[in-house]
């Protein structure tokens, strides 16, 4: 077979923002031929089973059953198989919806398994610009600078201030956080969980 004729893996389509993922008729491409669909990955699996079938139905392909998800988008930095688990791609479209592309940094990540992902609320500490600018939250969370300012005299105020750089830096090394890269600085996740 000629794999320069075949057709594009994925049609023109509009950019999306809910994952959603390209699911082909394996017979039908095996004979040169395009059959498939774009699926919205958040509804559910059995919704996206029941496109699936949809698609397959429409196969000139004497009982075509066998499937591979081609393309996929709206899933971050996660990486999906052509023979993905549609319960995951399912509950890891279902994550992204609910708490954004950090859950899915967060799941490549980890490495955890689908029935693990739960953890993400306690595990999820936010999306900062920088490392510093997480440490300067916790500085003011806690009101350290507040403290600090509070013991000095005025005359030395404005030169004392708590170092969130370095903070944030001995926070990362020591193990006790750890951060993804973001589109826009990063996610700062809790190592202990």
């Amino acid at each position: 077979m000629n794999h320069e004729q075949l057709p594009e893996p994925t049609p023109e389509r509009e950019k999306r923002t809910a994952p959603a993922i390209y699911v082909a008729s394996l017979a039908d491409y095996n004979d040169g031929r395009l059959l498939g669909t774009w699926i919205d990955a958040t509804i559910g699996a059995d919704a996206i089973y029941e496109q699936i079938y949809a698609m397959l139905a429409q196969s000139r392909e004497p009982a075509p059953e066998e499937w591979a998800i081609h393309d996929y988008e709206g899933f971050g930095s996660k990486q999906l198989s052509e023979f993905e688990r549609i319960e995951e791609v399912a509950a890891l479209a279902e994550g992204i919806a609910k708490y954004g592309p950090a859950f899915a940094a967060w799941v490549d990540y980890s490495g955890l398994d689908a029935e693990d992902w739960h953890y993400f609320e306690e595990a999820y500490l936010g999306e900062y610009p920088t490392l510093e600018a997480y440490a300067d939250r916790i500085i003011d969370d806690m009101g350290w600078q507040q403290e600090v300012d509070a013991h000095l005299p005025e005359s030395l105020k404005p030169y004392a201030k708590i170092d969130a750089e370095s903070m944030g830096e001995d926070l990362r090394l020591s193990g006790e956080i750890y951060v993804i890269e973001s589109d826009s600085g990063i996610y700062v996740f809790h190592s202990r969980i």
